[in-house]
């Protein structure tokens, strides 16, 4: 009898705009929450182009989030965020922290942690210097920080409010639900004759 195997989910942190959850069901629906999550040994920043990116960095860590992705959810997530063009796809370990969902774990007042390994991170290697965020990011950012439990305001103070002014919410469009890689290309090449590079995280 024949035998099937299901490919199991990925687990992936976000640290941009894909904190916000209406955007991640809009681009993935069958994902999971799974709670925070510091990646360390990176710098938040906003760079050149205007999206959140992370550059490498022994003196900070990075607080995001961490979904469950299935297969058609990590293709969309890869064409959303213009892989390879605008974001490469890594691999990274991170600190699963306390969450929301095993608040009742943690009642005791033992924190718990859990170190993922392999966990897909969308970064742009490439072009990592500082920039200002595009007018239309604002809102998103802003959305994505306001729903992701579990991140310090302290670091939110230090990193995001750096970059990213506060109190710009709302909801907006997502101007990055391609659905095809030839539609990534267009917009890739759209963009280069305008002089502009856009990306989002």
């Amino acid at each position: 009898m024949a035998t099937t195997t299901t490919k199991p989910p990925t687990y992936y942190f976000a640290y941009g705009s894909n904190l916000w959850y209406t955007q991640m069901h809009r681009r993935c629906p069958g994902h999971t929450l799974i709670g925070p999550a510091l990646l360390p040994n990176h710098r938040w920043h906003i760079n050149a182009r205007g999206y959140a990116n992370l550059v490498p960095s022994t003196e900070d860590d990075t607080y995001g989030v961490v979904y469950t992705l299935t297969e058609s959810d990590e293709t969309q997530l890869d064409l959303s965020e213009g892989v390879p063009y605008w974001y490469q796809r890594v691999k990274h370990p991170v600190t699963l922290l306390s969450s929301p969902s095993s608040a009742s774990a943690s009642s005791s007042g033992e924190e718990e942690e859990k170190v993922l390994e392999d966990v897909l991170v969308y970064i742009d290697t490439i072009r990592i210097t500082d920039g200002l965020p595009k007018e239309e990011y604002i809102a998103r950012i802003n959305n994505g920080f306001k729903d992701a439990v579990g991140i310090p305001q302290e670091w939110v103070e230090r990193y995001v409010r750096k970059h990213v002014p506060a109190g710009v919410e709302g909801v907006v469009d997502d101007p990055f639900l391609f659905k095809s890689g030839g539609e990534v290309e267009n917009a890739v090449e759209k963009e280069f004759q305008g002089g502009e590079v856009a990306v989002q995280a």
